[in-house]
């Protein structure tokens, strides 16, 4: 759990469905105090699926109030001491009725400056299916694969939802041989 930027001392003075918001009294440097805030905003998973073939699954998704969009399977953790590495792989289950034997972490962002959460990202190798898609009351689920090459380019893709921080990873890995090479070489390595 991500909670770096609000202090011991902050109050919460709002608290919604995903997330809470904080305040507290935070002394400058000239002596002087001024209110600060921060949201803490519920953590989440994410995983890239991999199948057999090299191919990466993704979700064409429809939810009420949002435009279609093509996610990764994931969001947030049921509850606060969800494990993580759990939460992605019950994810994968429920959105495409996929499951992997070999998960490996690939990293965690911690939020913004006033954003405090906690979202791991995680690659699973050779995807097999072992149940039908289960969505959430308000999902519609559509699977697709792309190749490697395929997926680079949905860091250009104003449809790829949920993923603002995963887009300059993506983006470098365009433009910089050698950062896609590393990707790549990450993505298929087991």
């Amino acid at each position: 759990m991500s909670s770096q930027k609000i202090p011991p001392h902050a109050e919460l003075v709002f608290s919604w469905v995903r997330s809470r918001i904080y305040q507290w009294d935070q002394i400058m440097y000239d002596g002087s105090v001024s209110r600060f805030e921060s949201i803490r905003f519920l953590d989440g998973a994410f995983v890239i699926p991999i199948l057999p073939d090299g191919r990466i699954l993704l979700t064409r998704q429809e939810q009420p109030l949002i435009e279609q969009f093509i996610s990764l399977p994931g969001w947030s953790l049921d509850t606060p001491d969800e494990d993580p590495l759990h939460a992605a792989m019950r994810e994968l289950q429920e959105e495409t009725g996929y499951t992997s034997d070999t998960v490996v972490s690939w990293f965690e962002f911690t939020g913004t400056k006033n954003v405090a959460t906690s979202v791991h990202y995680y690659i699973a190798h050779d995807c097999y299916q072992i149940a039908d898609i289960l969505p959430d009351p308000g999902e519609k689920i559509e699977l697709f694969s792309v190749s490697f090459d395929e997926f680079l380019e949905l860091s250009s893709h104003p449809g790829f939802h949920h993923h603002w921080n995963l887009l300059p990873i993506l983006y470098e890995a365009r433009i910089h041989s050698e950062k896609k090479e590393t990707l790549k070489k990450l993505f298929y390595t087991k």
